[in-house]
């Protein structure tokens, strides 16, 4: 007897050997599976069992299970394409939810034309050390949040007395975007430069409510001479939490030089090209005639240093399935 499980909505991708016990014509059968790689807190699993027998092969309807931490008392609440989980906080934590869910929707659906494409649950922790914990090892200790829209799943964590009620939203907010950027663009997955998701995402951010003022940090960063080469913003972040909101900051002002010059509907034609399975320069001489160079160029100009060269940051870079959000400073 065979256990066939993966991620709903997707080719079966796993098959395993299930124990069994037949009484009084009762077949119970299990499987007990030690996931290996990344699996976040709040994925659902797709499985059903696979019987073979002497007239042929059955197989029994498909359920699914989520993968959660089962020591927590959750609760959920659905509103509409997202499902919310959340341990603490009570009717507070789930009304500046919704807030967030509303207006970052909004703001996508209504600039950009981007909305969600499938049902995305959104998985709150209380505890951050607790997250990071249930999402692996190797999950930085700055993480306060990530999305991943393979699993159609958010995960953040939510302190009621380390967050404010219009920060909370905004992250949602964030994080949404990501998901919705990843619907849009469909199968197979497109190579996104991580600028274009974060840019976009923490301008939808910075409509809900200013979680880090990206503009002073872009600032600081040109007088120290510190800025980050904007081809080297097209994977990795910076793993120190300094350098990933520096790259941040700056994927936010390049967005919104983009936005300047051309309107929302640049943003939405760079993403239809992505779409359609153009490079990161093709996308970009598309909607808006410059390749990375010439465009990195003329937003450098706009802050007064186009005779700069941007240095690449110190430290090391790490690859992540999900883009991960920074906590906020002290």
């Amino acid at each position: 007897m065979s256990i066939l499980f993966g991620l709903p909505d997707g080719a079966v991708t796993r098959r395993g050997r299930a124990t069994f016990e037949l009484d009084d014509g009762h077949l119970t059968a299990t499987h007990r599976w030690r996931p290996r790689g990344t699996l976040l807190p709040g994925a659902e699993i797709e499985y059903q069992f696979e019987v073979r027998g002497a007239d042929g092969t059955a197989h029994t309807s498909t359920s699914t299970v989520v993968y959660i931490d089962p020591e927590l008392p959750w609760q959920t609440q659905s509103e509409g394409l997202v499902d919310m989980w959340w341990y603490a906080g009570g009717d507070g934590l789930a009304t500046d939810a919704v807030s967030g869910i509303h207006r970052g929707l909004d703001a996508l659906e209504e600039d950009f034309g981007l909305e969600l494409q499938r049902r995305t649950r959104l998985v709150f922790y209380a505890d951050g050390d607790r997250m990071r914990a249930d999402m692996g090892r190797g999950t930085r200790s700055w993480v306060g949040g990530v999305a991943a829209a393979r699993f159609n799943l958010i995960v953040l964590y939510a302190s009621e007395f380390e967050w404010g009620r219009s920060t909370l939203a905004a992250t949602i907010a964030h994080e949404l975007t990501h998901i919705a950027i990843e619907h849009a663009i469909g199968e197979p997955p497109r190579a996104i430069p991580t600028w274009l998701h974060e840019g976009l995402a923490t301008v939808v951010e910075s409509a809900v409510a200013e979680r880090f003022s990206y503009e002073d940090i872009v600032d600081a960063a040109f007088e120290a001479d510190r800025l980050i080469s904007l081809r080297g913003l097209t994977g990795s972040f910076p793993v120190q939490s300094g350098g990933a909101l520096l790259a941040y900051a700056q994927s936010n002002s390049f967005v919104k030089f983009i936005i300047d010059r051309w309107g929302e509907s640049a943003i939405t034609e760079i993403l239809g090209a992505y779409r359609q399975g153009a490079s990161q320069d093709r996308a970009l001489r598309q909607a808006v005639g410059l390749g990375l160079n010439a465009l990195e160029a003329e937003w450098l100009a706009t802050l007064d240093q186009s005779d700069a060269a941007p240095t690449a940051s110190a430290g090391g870079l790490f690859s992540a399935p999900a883009f991960a959000l920074p906590l906020m400073p002290p």
